[in-house]
């Protein structure tokens, strides 16, 4: 069961360059994800009633071209399986004549936010996205890379505006904090081509945030590897690569 929406892309999400910025379209996917289960009556309201929610735990987003200012994209979502506690979410991002701009495969964690544990996806989940529990094939997802060395630092606080509907910071304030540490004059010549994202641990308001980065490059590729953490263990590792 697809779930399809168009967008235009306004001014306040767009970089120097009047494209759209790769955080800004991760905000469009994570919006097409709860707008989806919304239609399917399992949304907000759903998980508030039942006790349960959906966290974001991996990015696999790869970009084909970048839509600029005041163009129309559609977008295209579809959970592919489940398994256990775990759901697999697919997207597609097409301009106006049908071409393919971008393309991601997620992977998300069935919790009782409460008890701030994994459970069972249950069988009314399951069915209301138009699948049946045996259909439980993964979705392919390249893991990132931890930086070995720290060659950029930063510190970074929480605000309460980085807080989301599920008490903690959201998940793409991380990828913030990583593009934030790489020198401006690299992340304003350059253009991420691909994104990987593995969430380890949720923050909270009043945790401490760090992030470090390193960079590998060749002829042929550019990639920066990232870590962010609370100052105890690592909360996420994020992976660019660049054109």
């Amino acid at each position: 069961m697809a779930y399809s929406r168009t967008y235009d892309i306004p001014y306040f999400l767009i970089d120097q360059n009047r494209k759209l910025r790769i955080t800004a379209l991760m905000k469009f996917l994570e919006d097409m994800a709860i707008r989806h289960s919304e239609s399917c009556g399992v949304g907000l309201d759903y998980y508030y009633s039942n006790g349960v929610a959906w966290l974001l735990a991996k990015w696999d987003i790869e970009v084909l071209s970048y839509p600029e200012f005041s163009r129309t994209i559609e977008i295209r979502t579809a959970p592919t399986s489940f398994r256990n506690f775990f759901g697999f979410r697919k997207f597609e991002v097409m301009d106006c004549t049908g071409k393919l701009l971008a393309k991601a495969h997620t992977l998300w964690i069935f919790v009782d936010p409460n008890k701030k544990k994994p459970i069972p996806v249950t069988d009314e989940v399951v069915r209301a996205y138009g699948l049946t529990p045996e259909k439980k094939q993964p979705l392919p997802m390249e893991a990132p890379s931890a930086p070995a060395n720290s060659t950029w630092k930063s510190r970074f606080y929480i605000r309460p505006g980085d807080i989301d509907t599920n008490h903690h910071v959201n998940n793409i304030r991380f990828v913030e904090w990583a593009l934030d540490t790489l020198p401006v004059e690299f992340t304003t010549s350059h253009s991420v081509q691909r994104v990987l994202v593995d969430y380890r641990q949720e923050l909270t308001l009043g945790d401490d945030v760090f992030a470090t980065a390193e960079m590998l490059e060749n002829e042929y590729s550019r990639e920066t590897r990232h870590r962010i953490s609370n100052g105890k263990k690592d909360v996420s590792l994020i992976t660019f690569r660049w054109t």
